[in-house]
C-alpha cells in the first residue's frame, strides 16, 4: 500500500473554507496544524481523486509506505488516528543505511512502552521519496497529558538505561514535528 500525505499551506484565514471544500471520501485523514491557522494536512491513497486546489499556496507531498511491522496496513486502518484528539506527525532523518534497524527497534523495543504509557503510535511509514526517512504519528489527549507523558517516556530507565543509547545513534535529526488534530 502507498498513500501520499499532503502537507498544504494555505492562503492566510482560508482553512475552513479548504475543509469545506473538501470531499472527506477521497482522504483516509484530514488534520489542522496547530502552529497556524493556514496549514492543512490530508491523506490520500493513490488513485483517489484529487481536491479542487483553490486556496492552495504550497502543497508538499510525502510518498510513503507501511514499514514492516507497522500498526497501519491497509487504507481502513487510517480511521484509527481520530481515536486521539491531538497527534504529533514525526518526520524523522536517519543515519544512511539504518531506516530497517531503526523502524524494527521501534516497533520491538519502543512501541509497548509508548502503548503502557497512554501514547499510542501509528506508523511507522517510509519514504518513497527518501531512503533515510521514516514517518510516525504518536497520539494523546490533550496538549497537558502529552507533556507528562512524554516526560514519563523519555525520562523513564527504559530510555534512559536502554532506548537512548540504541535509537540516537540511527537518527540524524528529529525535529520536525507537527501537533495536529484529526478533523472527525
Amino acid at each position: 500500500m502507498h498513500i501520499e500525505l499532503h502537507i498544504e499551506e494555505l492562503e492566510p484565514e482560508k482553512r475552513w473554507n479548504r475543509l469545506q471544500a473538501f470531499d472527506a471520501t477521497a482522504a483516509l485523514g484530514r488534520f489542522l496544524a496547530y502552529r497556524d491557522h493556514n496549514t492543512f494536512l490530508w491523506l490520500r491513497a493513490p488513485g483517489a481523486p484529487l481536491p479542487d486546489p483553490s486556496f492552495v499556496l504550497r502543497d508538499t507531498v510525502l510518498h510513503l509506505t507501511p514499514a514492516p511491522g507497522s500498526t497501519i496496513t491497509e487504507p481502513a486502518h487510517f480511521a484509527r488516528l481520530a481515536e486521539s484528539p491531538l497527534l504529533e506527525l514525526r518526520q524523522y532523518r536517519l543515519v544512511p543505511g539504518t531506516r530497517r534497524r531503526f523502524t524494527e527497534f521501534l516497533r520491538g523495543r519502543s512501541y509497548d512502552e509508548h502503548v503502557r504509557l497512554g501514547m499510542p503510535v501509528y506508523g511507522p511509514f517510509d519514504s518513497l521519496d527518501d531512503d533515510n526517512a521514516v514517518v510516525w504519528f504518536r497520539g494523546f489527549s490533550d496538549l497537558q497529558e502529552r507533556d507528562r507523558r512524554k516526560a514519563q517516556f523519555y525520562q523513564g530507565r527504559l530510555w534512559v538505561d536502554e532506548l537512548e543509547a540504541i535509537a540516537m545513534p540511527m537518527i540524524e535529526d528529529y525535529s520536525n514535528v507537527m501537533l495536529i488534530a484529526p478533523v472527525r
